[in-house]
């Protein structure tokens, strides 16, 4: 069969006429009326589909109703007794329990009208009874549809509805079709369809009704005159449709034009409620959009932008302008101004405007100033030396000026200006000076917000040090505000100096802005600066300032790296409380965040904080830094942790340049936080390199004479010969009251590194030698004085198990 396909959901007039082109192809060539009405069924069964595509009618039926003893498509002449009427399914396609058949076979034959017929094939019956399909013939053996019904719909919401086995196949409606085929013989068309039929659908099948009979009667050869006949009927149904149709749509065109009458008189009154409408929009809009600006907004530059850009929309203005008054560092008044509507430089060349009569009473605050021709003011032009608008400014006519005030404190004012007359109404000034009203608390609050910050951050300079110069050891610092202008924080780093060459490093974080956060920050810092000074170790310094700060900022939460590098020793030690932990690059370029022991932050009370050494030979790089600088809206901590390191595992050099570098990478100037950092790196140079020699001394006397020896051939040695009597003395004082005052074997190092030279004497006892005047008559107490008086620096630092005294001379 061809394949021929209808889309029920659009079916028209020109489906209906190929509908039957097609279907009288399909059954031609037919032997029966029985099996042209199985062709009938296959062809609605597989030609009706839905808009998807798929098939619109899963089961199709095709009945036809003759006489008991009448063969099919036979003729009757003249008159004869009334017969008893029998319906067969002649044809179907699709499954159907209750029709008791299978696909292509039409076994249900039943004497109609019935009680039996009405039992076994009950919806069928329903069906066809309204369509008249067994209505008394008339002696000729004529049966005419009931009341000229051919075409029947039932939804699924109708009594005749499709049963539960049609449903479950997706049936949402029936559709039968049929009439008279031949006098004796009737014919009906029954569709299960998928698809809901609209109505002006359904009165289109009265014409393929017509097509169907055509079909049928061509598989039994019938008269031609009965041909004929059908084919008239044919094409009056058609003719019959396409009127209803033209007079449908003859209806609607009059209906419409009535309506487009009534359109043509309104259309100027809805383009004009358009424009009102589209207008309000547009300043709601403005209004909108200017209020949260404002109400959001704290730098000041930006703030007036806003205000006279939205001003000057809301005016009508050719351009408008907004002179507001600054305070300078020294605290002096001066005039900015900021425009809209056309470029600055068109006013480049102009002065600032005066206090003259025009100016005067919006620099005062007087009020609003409104003019519909400002050169016709009685004011205006009376100062020289333009006396009026100077040479080349553009033209102005309409004038208006809103002054912007505060608490009875004039902050600026809002002029409008545009070259005709009468442009700004009533109601421009009702919107400017609503808009001034904001302007007024937004500028009062972004320069309330504008001193606090310069406050803080002044406050934060003056706490954050510069770091000092250490030799052998390259550092740098960073410290950057937020770059949203949320205000200075409590983030800080240190670079300090100990006593015994070694230096302590510091970054940390105070939680929170402002005054506050960089007060706690300073407090801090000067603690943590002396705790250094003490020689603590650095989970000491940790447990003691976070006593401090559970004292002096309870609540708040304060996090902090502190890490003692000694150079003499190539090692770190270093303790975390609850920062990000610091980068080592080591010499290879090997990198790794020294993370394997954190504890909590800061302010929880006393606590032991873990502490971890790391190996940092020369060549080694460092970097201590705060959240700031990884974390950022919209990118997860962990992605900035690892380009971090990236960045630090590749290429670097002189440390100035690869902070501005990462800094520009991970930051470009997007970072909502405040942002510290510390950078060192240990240079490889040959006169930085560290030489040593170690020994160990039983704690008797006769260590002393031994550690002179030992400090003199080293000395000789490093072509120090002119440090030697020096240091032999201080070797002699160390080293003795380490033999008085310890119980464990003594270690005495002599370290030379660039131009320090240090000596080392470690012991088992806590006991830390001070400078003591001793009382006349008293030997005690007067070594540590000459150890003073020759050092350049000395010191002690504690350790487990005892303690180091330490002095250090230069070596030119």
């Amino acid at each position: 069969m061809q394949d021929t396909r209808f889309d029920l959901s659009a079916f028209g007039l020109s489906e209906v006429a190929r509908c039957g082109v097609h279907l009288r192809e399909a059954v031609s060539g037919a032997s029966s009326a029985d099996a042209a009405a199985q062709v009938v069924a296959e062809f609605f069964h597989d030609s009706l589909v839905d808009g998807r595509g798929d098939r619109a009618c899963p089961v199709v039926g095709v009945f036809l109703s003759r006489p008991q003893a009448a063969p099919a498509a036979q003729v009757v002449a003249g008159p004869r007794a009334r017969q008893e009427r029998r319906l067969s399914l002649a044809g179907l396609s699709g499954a159907y329990a209750p029709w008791h058949g299978t696909e292509g076979s039409a076994a249900l034959d039943l004497p109609v009208p019935s009680p039996e017929a009405a039992r076994q094939a009950p919806l069928a019956y329903r069906l066809l009874d309204r369509l008249g399909a067994w209505a008394t013939a008339d002696p000729d053996g004529a049966v005419p549809p009931l009341s000229g019904v051919d075409v029947v719909h039932v939804s699924d919401s109708q009594e005749d509805a499709p049963d539960e086995a049609l449903r479950a196949e997706g049936v949402r409606s029936l559709l039968a079709f049929g009439g008279t085929l031949s006098p004796g013989e009737w014919f009906a068309v029954v569709l299960f369809c998928r698809v809901a039929l609209a109505a002006d659908v359904v009165d289109l099948f009265s014409a393929v009704t017509s097509s169907a009979r055509l079909a049928l009667l061509s598989g039994g050869r019938p008269p031609p005159a009965l041909e004929a006949e059908a084919v008239r009927t044919s094409l009056e149904d058609m003719e019959n449709l396409v009127a209803r149709r033209a007079a449908h749509l003859q209806s609607t065109v009059a209906r419409l034009s009535s309506v487009t009458a009534d359109l043509r008189r309104s259309q100027q009154e809805l383009e004009q409620r358009e424009r009102q409408l589209r207008d309000e929009a547009t300043i709601v809009e403005l209004l909108q959009q200017a209020g949260s600006a404002l109400a959001a907004e704290l730098d000041l530059d930006t703030l007036v932008q806003h205000a006279v850009d939205a001003a000057t929309g809301l005016s009508g203005a050719a351009f408008g302008a907004f002179f507001y008054n600054v305070l300078g560092e020294t605290g002096e008044s001066y005039l900015l101004y900021v425009l809209s509507g056309v470029d600055r430089s068109v006013f480049d060349k102009f002065p600032m405007p005066r206090n003259t009569q025009v100016f005067e009473e919006t620099f005062r605050g007087l009020g609003v100033m409104r003019s519909d021709d400002i050169t016709a003011d009685p004011r205006y032009g009376h100062n020289s030396p333009h006396h009026g608008m100077p040479e080349g400014h553009l033209p102005v006519r309409s004038y208006l000026a809103v002054p912007v005030t505060s608490r009875g404190t004039v902050l600026g004012g809002f002029f409008f200006g545009h070259p005709e007359r009468g442009v700004f109404t009533e109601r421009h000034e009702r919107l400017v000076t609503g808009v001034a009203a904001q302007t007024a608390v937004a500028l009062h609050n972004a320069q309330t917000y504008r001193q606090e910050r310069e406050a803080a951050m002044e406050l934060q300079r003056h706490l954050l040090p510069t770091l000092p110069r250490v030799e052998g050891i390259a550092s740098t610092s960073r410290y950057l505000p937020a770059a949203r202008d949320r205000g200075a924080g409590g983030d800080w780093v240190d670079l300090i100096p100990l006593p015994d060459g070694e230096v302590a490093l510091v970054v940390g974080d105070v939680m929170g802005k402002g005054v506050r956060a960089a007060a706690v920050m300073g407090q801090i810092r000067t603690a943590c600066r002396a705790y250094a000074r003490l020689g603590l170790a650095p989970s000491e310094v940790l447990e003691h300032l976070s006593v401090l700060v559970d004292d002096i900022a309870p609540g708040c939460i304060t996090t902090c790296v502190y890490a003692v590098l000694d150079p003499a020793e190539d090692r770190l030690r270093a303790a975390v409380a609850g920062h990000l932990p610091p980068v080592l690059r080591d010499p290879q370029g090997r990198v790794r965040f020294l993370d394997e022991r954190v504890g909590p932050p800061l302010g929880v009370g006393r606590r032991r904080y873990p502490q971890q050494e790391i190996p940092v030979p020369p060549g080694s790089r460092l970097l201590l830094y705060t959240d700031g600088l990884v974390e950022r809206r919209g990118r997860p901590i962990d992605d900035g942790l690892r380009s971090l390191r990236e960045l630090l595992a590749g290429p670097v050099g002189e440390i100035e340049a690869d902070c501005d570098s990462w800094l520009d990478t991970l930051a470009d100037g997007q970072h909502d936080d405040d942002i510290a950092m510390l950078y060192l790196h240990r240079p490889e140079d040959a006169s930085q390199q560290v030489s040593a020699v170690v020994r160990e001394y039983a704690p008797v006397s006769g260590a002393v004479p031994d550690a002179r020896q030992l400090v003199s051939e080293a000395l000789h040695e490093w072509n120090l010969q002119h440090l030697v009597n020096d240091m032999m003395l201080i070797a002699d004082e160390m080293v003795a009251n380490a033999v008085r005052h310890a119980r464990t074997p003594l270690r005495v190092e002599l370290r030379r590194a660039g131009e320090r030279v240090v000596l080392e004497v470690t012991d088992s006892s806590t006991e830390e030698p001070r400078l003591i005047v001793s009382h006349p008559g008293e030997f005690g107490h007067r070594g540590i004085f000459l150890v003073n008086a020759i050092a350049t620096r000395w010191g002690t630092r504690r350790i487990d198990g005892g303690k180091v005294v330490w002095a250090e001379v230069k070596a030119s």
